[in-house]
Order: structure tokens, then sequence, then C-alpha cells
């Protein structure tokens, strides 16, 4: 699926609903009508997708908040990274809110203009991700803020008259931005380059689809002309149902959404899982490319005439085929991707035992079944859970079953067996494929030959009883 099938799906939805309110009660401006729907029903789909696992969106916020102290303010940063989980739920329970309050015409200039700003705001992390590709400018960066909050400030003008105005003085302001970007080398200090880019994927569906940088920075800026139209013509926006209906179910619908986003956190995995990890999936297979990539070796030279930069290919270097006395410095030597091909789902796993050898293939080759704890930081594990653990651990150790934990605090492993009475090994690996494998901390996955059987967050830990008479008596 891309981002252009979710587009078609989206407007089909919203022509259907468009549709029926036609024949139920004839709205005044049926574009009004359409555009309403299909935001509505856009911003319901990437906040469901995004609900169903929202510490998924919380570790994206976590990139974003270590590439923002990159640019400066460490601190400032760091802080608001604690806060990372519950600004996660309250966007995304938000999203899902906004996206049907707008369906059935819920105050609709309060709606529209709280989805308005939440697409800015997706908008500059897109337009940050993507355009950081280029080594952005810190001029460059305050001057988009200073477009992006004039833009932001359309939602407040009285009349339309005076937001008529202050559109146009926006969009004045986003061409001289571009025609400076144009013109100028004081943005962008070299050619697009994707591994320059700060944050690779933005997040903006989970992991049900990932999209490349500029496919979600321009799918957002598609998605802010339409909301501004709406913006604009928010009046002709037409409730359905009753006041007092559409008040009760904005009471039930939000206070659904925010006990559905911690059901996922805090009481149970992921009811749909979209990440390679899921139950049923074979990880040694994920973990082999498909297709390799075409990869062409190039060089970046600077003009001492332009002060810009250009690439040149190996044969162009090797045979002398640029210009020497123009193009005398060269900045970097990188592989330029020609075809990605298909790469493997999963190509961060490494799981090293306390030799720091490679046991990956070792553990997911074993034939029979196997248990491993994950655990991607033990300094905020649910110590509690460690007991129900340790239980499960010493009644596999009886009957051969292998059980093991894999964390990334490598060097506070020691200590932490010894507080918690953990008899069996404890494997090393780095923290982002541990968060991926189980949004639980520690969390209980069951193996066999590579393939993920089941997984338990630990709220819902196993008993060994139940494990034994449903996989391993019949082994």
């Amino acid at each position: 699926m891309t981002v252009y099938t979710i587009f078609e799906i989206v407007a089909l939805v919203a022509f259907a609903l468009t549709l029926i309110r036609y024949f139920v009660n004839k709205p005044s401006n049926l574009l009004i009508t359409f555009l309403q729907n299909f935001i509505g029903a856009f911003f319901i789909f990437s906040g469901f997708v995004k609900a169903v696992d929202p510490l998924g969106t919380s570790y994206k916020m976590h990139e974003y908040f270590e590439a923002f102290s990159v640019e400066g303010l460490r601190p400032l940063w760091d802080f608001i990274a604690h806060f990372s989980t519950f600004m996660a739920i309250v966007m995304i329970a938000l999203e899902l809110f906004v996206g049907l309050m707008l369906i059935i015409g819920w105050k609709p200039k309060h709606t529209v203009s709280i989805i308005w700003l939440l697409t800015l705001f997706f908008t500059l992390l897109t337009g940050y991700t993507f355009l950081s590709g280029y080594e952005i400018t810190k001029l460059f960066m305050l001057l988009s803020l200073v477009v992006i909050l004039l833009f932001a400030f359309i939602i407040y003008p009285s009349t339309q008259a005076k937001r008529y105005k202050l559109t146009f003085f926006a969009f004045a302001a986003l061409v001289v931005l571009l025609l400076l970007t144009k013109f100028s080398t004081a943005f962008f200090t070299v050619p697009f380059t994707e591994t320059s880019m700060k944050v690779t994927d933005c997040g903006c569906f989970g992991d049900f689809i990932k999209l490349k940088p500029w496919e979600t920075f321009y799918k957002d800026l598609i998605l802010d002309g339409i909301i501004l139209i709406l913006l604009l013509g928010v009046k002709n926006v037409r409730p359905i149902f009753s006041n007092v209906s559409r008040n009760v179910i904005a009471v039930i619908f939000g206070i659904a959404t925010l006990a559905f986003c911690l059901y996922n956190v805090y009481l149970n995995k992921p009811v749909i899982d979209f990440r390679p990890y899921a139950i049923g999936n074979n990880i040694n297979d994920l973990r082999k490319i498909k297709v390799p990539a075409k990869v062409q070796m190039v060089f970046v030279y600077r003009s001492n005439k332009t002060g810009k930069n250009k690439e040149f290919t190996y044969d162009e270097v090797m045979k002398g085929k640029m210009d020497y006395s123009e193009y005398d410095s060269m900045i970097e030597r990188r592989d330029k991707v020609l075809d990605p091909g298909i790469p493997a789902k999963i190509t961060n796993l490494r799981i090293e035992n306390s030799d720091g050898g490679d046991i990956t293939d070792t553990i997911l080759h074993n034939p029979n079944y196997s248990l491993m704890v994950v655990s991607y930081n033990l300094d905020i594990t649910h110590l509690p859970a460690f007991k129900e653990l340790n239980a499960i651990a010493a009644q596999c150790d009886k009957i051969g079953i292998k059980f093991f934990a894999v964390t990334a605090n490598n060097g506070h492993v020691d200590e932490f067996r010894h507080a918690n009475q953990t008899a069996y090994p404890f494997y090393n690996a780095d923290d982002i494929p541990l968060k991926t494998m189980i949004r639980s901390n520690p969390g209980l996955l069951l193996f066999k030959d590579g393939v993920v059987i089941i997984k338990w967050h630990y709220s819902h830990s196993p008993i060994f009883e139940e494990l034994n008479a449903e996989y391993f008596s019949n082994k």
C-alpha cells in the first residue's frame, strides 16, 4: 500500500458519506461537505493506525527530540522527552476525536481550527525530516517557523475579510521564502542526501506503512491546501444529528479514544501488530534481502566559482571527465542508491552474548521452543513481573526449554540479576529492535525456529502449566 492508495480509499469513503448526506439533508455546498468528510476520514484512519500502538509514536517523538537537541537547547528537549508517552497519547486521541467531530459537524470552527494547527505541526515535522537531507541551516528553520506561524494565525481573525488578508500575507511570506531558497546558498548547504536526514521516518501512519520523507512532506502539503479551503469555508460545514446528540457523541468518543490508547500502552500489547515481529512472522526470512540494491559510488566536489556542490561518478573522477580547475575541493564520497531493490524488513537485530559474540542465528534457528524475555531498559522495567518470569524459567529449565533475556543495559545486568535473582542468561542487543519486538518492558516472546509463536505483555504473563499444556508437551 502507498500513500496514494490511502488517499484513494479515503476519497471513496468521503464520497460515500457525501452521497448519503446529499440524500438525507442536501447540504448547501457539496465541495465543502466532501472535503469535510475526506479530512475527517483521513484523521480517523491516521489516528487509528497509531492508536493501536501509541508507544511507537512515543519512541518516534524521542527521535525528533534527540534530533532537535543537536540543533540546540538540549536540556529543554531532554526534559520534554520525559513526557513523550503522555504527548503521544493525547495527540493520537485528539487526532481520532477531531476526525469524527468534523464528520458530524460538532463545533465546526473549533474542530477545523484544531485540525489546521495539528496539520501545520505535522508539516513542520515532516518538512524538517525531509529537508534536513539538504543539511538546512538554522536561518532557514527560523524563517520556516515564522511562515508556519503566519499560517497558524489564520484561525484568529474574527471576520472573513481579515482572514483572507492574513492568508494573503502568509502566502506572500511563503513565496519570499521559496524565492530566497531558490536563489540563495544560505539555506541548503549540500545536495539532498537521504543519509543526512536527522529522522528517516516521520511515523505518520505508525508501523502500518513506512513512507519516504518526501512522500510524507508532500502529503502534508496537500492536506494543508484542503484544510485551508475548509477553514476559509467553515461556515458551510453543516452538522448532522441534533446538538444534544453531537455533544453526547463527543463525550463518549472522547473518553473511548483515550481509553483505547491507554489500554494499548499500559494494559496490553497493541491489539493490531503492524511490526515485523508480529505473531506468526518468520524472523529469519524477514532478515534476508529479497532483491539487492544497486548502488553507485559518487564523489561530491565544491566549485570554487559558484560555491555549489556537484556530484561526480567514479568513472568521471578516474577518467578525468571533470574540470579540476573549478572543482578542486572534494567534500565527501558516498554511495548513491540507483535502485533500492527489496531490502530486508529487519536489518538491525543483533543479539550478543557477554563476550560480544553474535548469537542471533543460533537463537533464531533453534528448532525447539524457546522463551525470550525482552527488556529494552532494565532501569525502568516493571520489576514485579520478574518474579513470575523467574518461576516460569525454573520450570522450563527442568524440561529443557531454553529461557533467556535480552536487554540493552549490558553494564547493569549482573547487578540486576543479583537483585532480582534471575538464574537464566541475559544477552545484549540495541534498544531499537527490542522496542520494536514488543511494546512491554519487560515482555515475553515464544519462538520456534525463528517464528514468533505468541507474545505476552507483563500484565498478562502466562503460567507454566498453560505453556506446557498448549506448547511444550506437544513438541
